[in-house]
C-alpha cells in the first residue's frame, strides 16, 4: 500500500510565489517614453548645428574657427569606436546617461571659454557625446520602439539643429551654449527617472526580473532579438582578411566617404556662410538658416516614411545633385550676364537650391547603414565622422579657392554616391510568381 502523505506534509509543501515588482502607476505612455529616450538626439543636433549660427560671434581667429567647427566630428568619430564596448558594459540607457555627463562638461568649457584650448577640448567632448549618443539611442529605439515612426533619431537630431539655429540667431554664443547645457541636465534627469533599460541587455546579463519589469513599462509582449553585440571590435579585426568581412566594410566606407564629400555636415556647420556663398543676397542669413532648418525637420520626417535605407540615401544624394546644378548654373549666368540688381532680384533661385540642399542633408545627421548587421559597422560609422571632420575643416579654404564651384563638386560626389548605392546596396528584385519557372518534366 502506498504511503499517503500526512496533512502536515501537505501543509508544508507551499508553492513558491514569484512576486512581480509593482509597475509604478504613471501617465508615461510608450509614445512619451520614446520622446524622452530621444531627447539626447535633440542635443546631438544642437552640437552639430551650434557653429552654423554662432561661428561669426566667436572671439577666436579664422583658423581656430575652422578647427572649432570640425573638432566635434573628430570627437564623434572616437565616440562611435568606444560606444559598442560601453553598450555591452552599461547597456544603451546607461551609456546614454554617461554620455550626458560628457556633454555637460563640454558645454561648461564652451561657456567659460577662458582660452582657445577650452573651446577645443569642450568641442571634442561634445563630439564624443554625439558619437556615443548616435549609436546607443539608435540601438535602444530599434529594440524598444521598432514600429513607432515617431521614434526616429534623425527627426529629433534635425529638430535639435532647428532649435540651436533659432536660439543662436537671437542670442550670443555663450547664452546659446548655456541653454543647451540646461537642456542637457533636464534630459539627463528625465532619462534617468522614466526610461527603463533595454530588456535584451538585461536578459543578456541574467537580470530576468528587471527585464520583465522593463518590458512591462515599455509594453512589450516579447523580447526583441538582441543585435547589440554584432561583431565586436577585436573579432572584426581578426576576421578583416576574410572576403565576407572586408568587402561590405569597404563598400560602407566608400559610401560614407562620398556622402560626406557631398557636403551635408559642412552645410550644417557653416549654414550662414554657405547661404552667402551660394549667391543668396536677400533677407538675413540667420533668418534664412532658421527657416531652412525647419524644412530639414520636414525632410527628416519624409525620410523616416521610406522603408529602405538605400532608397533614402539615393533620394538624398539626388537632391544634392539637383541643388548643386541649380546653384552652379545660377552663379555661372550671374557672372556672365547679370548685374548686381538682377542678381538680387533672382536670389530666390539659389535660395531654392540651398533649401533642397539642406533638406537632402538631413540623412547624414545620424548615419544610416544601407545594409544591416555589417561586420565592423561601428568602425565604418566612426570613419564616416572622420571624413566629415576633414570636409568641415577644409570647406572654408576650398570655398575661398573654388568659389561657387564647390557646389558643383558636391553634386559630382553625390552622383558618385548614387552609383555606389545602386551597385553595392541594391536589393535583388524578387521574381513574380507567374515568372517563376515551372517544375521540370
Amino acid at each position: 500500500m502506498e504511503n499517503i502523505p500526512s496533512s502536515s506534509a501537505v501543509s508544508e509543501s507551499v508553492p513558491t510565489v514569484i512576486v512581480q515588482k509593482p509597475l509604478i502607476k504613471s501617465s508615461i505612455t510608450p509614445g512619451l517614453l520614446a520622446v524622452i529616450s530621444l531627447l539626447p538626439c535633440i542635443l546631438s543636433g544642437a552640437v552639430l548645428g551650434y557653429t552654423g549660427v554662432t561661428l561669426s560671434n566667436l572671439e577666436i581667429s579664422f583658423r581656430s574657427k575652422t578647427w572649432f567647427a570640425s573638432f566635434a566630428l573628430l570627437g564623434a568619430s572616437g565616440g562611435c569606436l568606444i560606444s559598442q564596448s560601453m553598450i555591452n558594459t552599461f547597456g544603451p540607457r546607461g551609456t546614454s546617461l554617461l554620455s550626458h555627463l560628457v556633454g555637460m562638461i563640454g558645454w561648461i568649457l564652451t561657456i567659460s571659454s577662458l582660452t582657445t584650448l577650452n573651446f577645443f577640448i569642450g568641442r571634442i567632448l561634445l563630439g564624443l557625446f554625439v558619437g556615443i549618443t548616435s549609436i546607443s539611442v539608435s540601438a535602444y529605439c530599434a529594440e524598444c520602439f521598432p514600429r513607432r515612426l515617431s521614434a526616429r533619431p534623425v527627426v529629433y537630431t534635425a529638430l535639435g539643429v532647428f532649435c540651436i539655429y533659432f536660439c543662436g540667431s537671437l542670442l550670443n554664443y555663450r547664452q546659446t551654449a548655456f541653454i543647451a547645457f540646461v537642456v542637457t541636465i533636464l534630459s539627463f534627469f528625465l532619462v534617468r527617472m522614466y526610461v527603463p533599460e533595454s530588456p535584451a541587455w538585461l536578459e543578456s546579463k541574467g537580470k530576468m526580473g528587471d527585464a520583465e519589469y522593463s518590458k512591462l513599462k515599455l509594453r512589450l509582449t516579447e523580447t526583441p532579438n538582441n543585435d547589440l553585440e554584432v561583431q565586436p571590435g577585436l573579432k572584426f579585426v581578426k576576421n578583416i582578411k576574410k572576403q565576407a568581412v572586408y568587402k561590405p566594410f569597404l563598400a560602407l566606407c566608400l559610401h560614407f566617404t562620398l556622402q560626406q564629400l557631398s557636403g551635408p555636415l559642412a552645410v550644417v556647420a557653416y549654414a550662414v556662410e554657405i547661404i552667402g556663398d551660394s549667391g543668396v543676397r536677400i533677407l538675413n542669413g540667420y533668418f534664412i538658416a532658421v527657416i531652412l532648418s525647419a524644412f530639414m525637420v520636414m525632410g527628416a520626417l519624409v525620410s523616416t516614411a521610406m522603408d529602405h535605407k538605400e532608397s533614402t540615401n539615393i533620394l538624398s544624394a539626388t537632391g544634392i545633385v539637383i541643388s548643386g546644378i541649380v546653384i552652379g548654373v545660377f552663379n555661372l549666368i550671374r557672372s556672365l550676364v547679370l548685374n548686381r540688381v538682377a542678381s538680387q532680384m533672382l536670389s530666390f533661385i539659389p535660395l531654392l537650391g540651398i533649401l533642397l540642399l539642406i533638406i537632402s542633408s538631413c540623412t547624414a545627421l545620424v548615419p544610416s547603414l544601407p545594409i544591416k548587421n555589417t561586420n565592423g559597422e561601428h568602425t565604418a560609422l566612426g570613419f564616416n565622422y572622420f571624413i566629415g571632420f576633414v570636409v568641415v575643416k577644409c570647406y572654408p579654404y576650398a570655398q575661398a579657392y573654388l568659389g561657387w564651384w564647390i557646389f558643383i563638386i558636391f553634386a559630382v560626389m553625390a552622383s558618385l554616391d548614387i552609383v555606389t548605392c545602386v551597385l553595392f546596396f541594391s536589393e535583388p528584385k524578387k521574381s513574380h510568381p507567374s515568372e517563376e519557372p515551372g517544375p521540370s518534366v
